[in-house]
């Protein structure tokens, strides 16, 4: 194994207080030693279908090939910056690229309770993306009525070499039914900021044609089509004045936890103003059903049965030219997808499914 995670440095000899875990063809979790804290690990994680390979792993680690190793220096300076509580780390290695960041769960020094979870990258571009979910926190947390389903920001560092965002964890149970209390989450944050003006001055306009300049002759014939004709359809259908409001961009079940009626919204690295408001409700449906590549039939029933449920459940004026909103939504994400990776990743579970609707929405809408 010669790549870990930056903030472990490889033990050249046994003995190290952690296991780098490799699966797959990368390293998926870098582990204590101690059989406590690997159990807070699993808990804490959800690895799914990979639980059981990992869990091998950490129990022959020389004959599944883990790498003993120990925290770096990089992960010395997070430590500092929150205090001496912290005991034990786990750290989950995100997914290859430019955005790339870990996730390293920082334990209570007396028991194996999280303490603290902390986001940690490397480069401008991890950098910009912990510099706005701060930021969220911090505009956030003035807010009352929104106190209660965020995570409280404990520390903050920006940096091109090395940057990380550390908040306390939110507790609760994972939740895939889209329902009430995420719709009452939703009226509360697009209350937090609601403004009026054309499709052309907005943020997500200027994101859309940017990523589209970006990636003219980059992509595959078929999407560049498809991207133009979407585009179109969005500018003729929201010529006028627009509603826009905030949007947490990545709001899917995984990044939010339930507990005691109230739905707990963590991830705020996307998070953005003036987006369209049916924007985080069809994300929160359609991105597992694209993940777990389920069917076009299936998915346009999902969504049109969300929008029924937007149409109840938001305030009146959020729910306006909804299939336009879902085209809009549809070409938001993949152009963020195919600028993220130079046009080069059409073949994605994501890509493909939503492909497909944005055709679908294209002839029948």
């Amino acid at each position: 194994m010669d790549e870990i995670s930056p903030f472990f440095r490889k033990q050249i000899q046994p003995g190290g207080t952690h296991l780098a875990l490799r699966l797959r063809g990368r390293v998926r979790y870098t582990i204590p030693r101690d059989a406590a804290a690997q159990q807070a690990c699993w808990k804490f994680f959800h690895p799914g279908r990979l639980e059981l390979p990992l869990r091998a792993m950490a129990q022959m680690p020389r004959l599944f090939g883990a790498v003993s190793c120990a925290e770096a220096d990089k992960l010395a300076s997070i430590r500092e910056a929150v205090g001496n509580k912290a005991g034990l780390s786990c750290c989950r290695s995100g997914a290859p690229g430019p955005w790339s960041k870990d996730t390293i769960l920082l334990l209570g020094k007396n028991t194996a309770e999280p303490l603290y979870i902390v986001k940690a990258g490397v480069g401008e571009a991890a950098n910009r993306l912990l510099q706005n979910e701060a930021n969220w926190l911090r505009s956030l947390s003035v807010q009352t009525s929104l106190v209660e389903h965020i995570p409280q920001l404990i520390a903050h560092r920006s940096g091109d070499d090395f940057s990380f965002v550390a908040e306390l964890p939110l507790s609760g149970q994972l939740d895939f039914n889209f329902g009430e209390l995420h719709l009452a989450f939703l009226r509360k944050f697009q209350a937090h900021d609601r403004r009026t003006k054309r499709l052309e001055e907005s943020r997500l306009y200027q994101n859309l044609r940017s990523r589209l300049k970006f990636l003219n002759g980059l992509v595959p014939a078929a999407w560049s089509s498809r991207l133009d004709a979407g585009m179109c359809r969005i500018e003729q259908s929201f010529s006028g004045q627009t509603l826009f409001v905030a949007a947490h961009n990545d709001f899917t079940p995984w990044n939010i936890r339930v507990k005691q009626g109230v739905a707990r919204v963590f991830d705020w690295e996307y998070a953005d103003y003036e987006q369209l408001p049916l924007f985080d409700p069809l994300h929160f449906v359609l991105m597992p059903m694209a993940l777990r590549r389920e069917s076009q039939t299936k998915m346009i029933q999902k969504m049109r049965q969300t929008l029924q449920m937007c149409q109840q459940g938001l305030e009146s004026e959020s729910y306006y030219a909804a299939e336009e909103q879902s085209l809009a939504y549809l070409i938001n994400l993949c152009t963020l997808y195919l600028w993220a990776d130079h046009g080069q990743c059409t073949l994605h579970p994501t890509l493909l499914s939503y492909a497909q609707l944005i055709d679908y929405t294209l002839r029948n809408s």
